[in-house]
């Protein structure tokens, strides 16, 4: 129960948190929610809380427009000044349980962020700035914490996880940003915004320097051998996993040796599963690259030449279209370099002398009864007597099977000209071997040229030049 109790997201979380970012002041109460974390990030001290009502009038006199917020949401109190107001919001953080309000031995207030407002607003504002994680030092974080002179210790051994998990966290990341640029392509309708968005953007932004430095001279295949070999001496030195592991049980890190134990050969495989499946990753995001590269150059290829270039073509056609109307009369048949990239034809009337009937309308179907005919019991069992007797006809693919088996007994390979042809059966027998000859169940196969023919009865009877085989003598 402990522990379902501990998995709970809104057991860690006030109920009501989340109520100020929904409804028409979301836009305002998340500005000034990032506004109270920049301010927080700046000191080490808990902030004064008239040091947060100022800068919340500066917002609302300088950077916001109070008069567009409707005005049912300040109806909790009457509100004189922006003072007020400033106020009211402050008041409503610390109901939601977004900050903290302590009052000091000296009688003034001091405002404090929660453990998870702060884990919220970081990630709130690296989504509105765009954050993109620095690659540069990170797999050399790795290789120096895998290799220093305290690399067999558990605090090296996590701060190596930590890195990697961080590397592989931005390269997802990473991916997906190139995807997402990759569909706002589709969005842009003027050349001069892909361009932006090309150089502007994207470049600066997504890709940048670090990546590229982490293709060149920070690559991972020159640290991934150190790295992996270093990961192996850990696997494989089982004294330095226990002494390890009781120094976290010492340390309070975990509860038992044996969770200590699992807890680096954890650590351990997800390093070396992450270096070793990293370049994957890396192939991924140079396929995205060169899609996007790819996308960018259509779409504004097709911008400046076939959207801008047609409909110049087009204007220009029409009007020598007409200019040769006006001058010649619409009789005139079109210049062979006009049809080249328009087609154009002459429309005139029906003609009444054609021996063509023109299209008429299709009569509305008028369905008729049909009449149930009664089958009597004499004519029921006489057909089915007919269908018995035309399955008992019937050669199956096993009775073919046995007749070849007949044939082959004497010798093997035997040529259809030598089998028994004499009756209408042996006829009938000779066609189905050819038609069975192609089954997977056909216990027999056809050898020799195909095409080729042999006579019978003087020239009367051609039949193919093939012979008769066992499959499994062919194998």
């Amino acid at each position: 129960m402990e522990k379902e109790s501990t998995g709970n997201l809104f057991n860690h979380i006030p109920e009501n948190l989340f109520s100020v970012l929904a409804g028409p002041l979301k836009e305002l109460h998340a500005a000034l929610l990032l506004l109270i974390y920049e301010q927080y990030c700046r000191t080490i001290y808990t902030l004064p809380r008239e040091t947060i009502i100022d800068l919340f009038c500066e917002y609302l006199e300088t950077v916001s427009t109070p008069e567009k917020w409707p005005e049912d949401e300040w109806e909790q109190l009457p509100v004189h000044s922006t003072r007020d107001r400033a106020a009211q919001l402050l008041r409503k953080f610390m109901d939601t349980k977004w900050i903290v309000q302590e009052q000091h031995y000296d009688y003034t207030f001091k405002i404090s962020l929660p453990d998870y407002s702060i884990f919220l607003l970081e990630t709130m504002d690296k989504i509105r700035t765009g954050y993109r994680m620095e690659f540069r030092g990170r797999v050399l974080s790795v290789y120096q914490n895998l290799t220093g002179e305290e690399s067999m210790t558990y605090i090296a051994l996590q701060q190596a996880q930590e890195s990697t998990a961080e590397l592989i966290k931005g390269l997802t990341g990473l991916n997906h940003s190139i995807k997402k640029y990759t569909e706002k392509l589709l969005e842009f309708k003027n050349p001069y915004e892909i361009i932006s968005q090309m150089f502007d953007e994207y470049q600066t932004k997504i890709l940048g320097e670090q990546y590229y430095r982490l293709k060149t001279s920070e690559h991972i295949s020159k640290y991934r051998t150190g790295i992996l070999s270093q990961v192996k001496q850990w696997q494989t030195n089982r004294v330095e996993i226990v002494a390890q592991a009781a120094r976290m049980v010492e340390e309070k890190q975990v509860e038992s040796r044996m969770e200590g134990e699992n807890m680096l050969y954890g650590w351990l495989d997800y390093i070396e599963e992450s270096f070793m499946s990293m370049d994957e990753i890396l192939e991924e995001i140079d396929r995205r690259n060169s899609q996007y590269a790819r996308s960018a150059v259509e779409k504004l290829r097709f911008q400046l030449q076939q959207g801008r270039g047609v409909e110049q073509q087009l204007v220009m056609l029409l009007r020598g279209l007409a200019r040769q109307a006006r001058l010649k009369g619409e009789q005139e048949d079109v210049p062979q370099e006009i049809t080249r990239v328009i087609r154009l034809f002459r429309q005139q009337a029906a003609d009444e002398q054609s021996i063509k009937l023109p299209s008429r309308e299709k009569k509305a179907h008028a369905p008729q009864l049909l009449q149930l005919v009664e089958v009597t019991r004499e004519l029921r069992d006489s057909k089915l007597q007919r269908f018995r007797e035309r399955v008992r006809e019937e050669i199956t693919l096993d009775e073919i099977n046995h007749y070849v088996e007949t044939l082959l007994h004497e010798s093997e390979p035997r040529p259809l000209s030598e089998i028994p042809l004499q009756t209408k059966e042996h006829w009938v027998r000779l066609i189905y071997i050819l038609l069975y000859s192609r089954s997977r169940r056909a216990g027999y196969t056809l050898t020799g040229e195909r095409g080729g023919t042999v006579s019978l009865k003087k020239g009367t009877i051609e039949l193919p030049a093939l012979a008769l085989q066992r499959k499994d003598k062919t194998l």
